[in-house]
């Protein structure tokens, strides 16, 4: 008897132990085959997402973005680079645009789907009726069908850094995070993302050990070198551009940003 309750306590063990956490690559496809979407998830929830000439890093709890300028190659802080970019917008006389009246939005599970083999829930955002009649008209339901697996679970947090870091831009521009935004990030925290809409699909996914040089970072530098380099590269633009100097908040309107150093 001792010996059959050992035995099960064993099996049920290695059950669980299956559950957690373990090196996975992820690659999606945006919608129309306009490019693609590598996620390499470590066990130890360092990670890497490549989006194109984007590329983020988790190393050690501490999320990055990996930049190239004039000057080579270098990583700062994700939320020094939200907060500099924030800072030079400010200084450039732009100013928040303001929420503006919003519809409520609400999260509501639609059933289940299976996306390469990975069974998923279907997860359905959409307005709820207006009670302002200034509120903003209902938009299209936005849907995702997300895995709740722990297994894949770093691989969700991975995908979204790049989802938090775009909408980081929208945020400053606006002043804030509208109700449309607050209820798709409560979607996506529901664990690592098969298919979101149209826009983008789980292609392949592969479990084997991932090289830590992966996760490796070059040179990183604070907020007050990133801020000086990206205003650098940014009057670098300019004058190859042949774009007037930004005049300072006051003294006459200021031109729209120029794009920050590639991502790479």
């Amino acid at each position: 008897m001792i010996r059959i309750c050992v035995a099960a306590f064993a099996v049920l063990a290695l059950a669980a132990c299956s559950k957690a956490p373990e090196d996975t690559t992820a690659r999606y496809t945006l919608g129309g085959g306009v490019g693609t979407i590598t996620v390499q998830a470590a066990a130890n929830g360092d990670a890497r997402v490549e989006a194109g000439q984007q590329v983020l890093v988790r190393n050690g709890g501490t999320e990055y973005l990996v930049l190239t300028d004039g000057k080579g190659r270098f990583a700062a802080k994700v939320s020094d680079f939200i907060a500099a970019m924030g800072e030079m917008m400010r200084e450039e006389g732009m100013k928040p645009s303001g929420l503006g009246p919003q519809s409520d939005y609400e999260l509501v599970k639609k059933g289940t789907e299976t996306v390469t083999g990975i069974a998923g829930d279907v997860w359905n955002v959409r307005a709820k009726p207006a009670k302002d009649a200034k509120a903003a008209p209902p938009t299209e339901t936005i849907e995702a069908v997300i895995s709740g697996d722990p297994a894949l679970a770093n691989v969700g947090k991975a995908l979204s850094m790049q989802t938090r870091l775009s909408t980081a831009g929208m945020q400053q521009v606006q002043g804030g995070q509208g109700n449309l935004e607050k209820r798709v990030e409560e979607m996506l925290d529901k664990g690592m993302v098969l298919r979101f809409g149209d826009a983008l699909k789980l292609d392949k996914i592969e479990k084997a050990p991932i090289d830590t040089k992966v996760f490796a970072l070059p040179a990183v530098i604070d907020k007050t070198a990133l801020k000086a380099r990206l205003n650098a590269e940014r009057a670098r633009a300019r004058a190859a551009s042949g774009t007037p100097p930004v005049e300072k908040p006051g003294s006459g309107p200021a031109p729209a940003p120029t794009p920050a150093p590639k991502a790479k």
